[in-house]
């Protein structure tokens, strides 16, 4: 469980992180300038919470049959 609670932890600040800072900068970088379209931001938005929920399952299943 220590594992378990750690990753969460993790996952708790990267979610916040991506989702407070880098997606909205990313965002209105896109809108505001010349840059392109911000593909890694639209891919972690995207991918993080199935990654996060997996890997959570994941670890919640090895605990219980250990």
């Amino acid at each position: 469980m220590k594992k378990y609670n750690r990753w969460k932890k993790i996952y708790l600040f990267l979610m916040l992180f991506f989702y407070g800072i880098f997606v909205p900068v990313t965002a209105a970088e896109w809108l505001f300038s010349d840059a392109g379209f911000p593909f890694t931001a639209v891919v972690v938005g995207i991918g993080l919470p199935p990654m996060r929920k997996n890997h959570l399952a994941q670890l919640k299943s090895q605990a219980s049959i250990q």
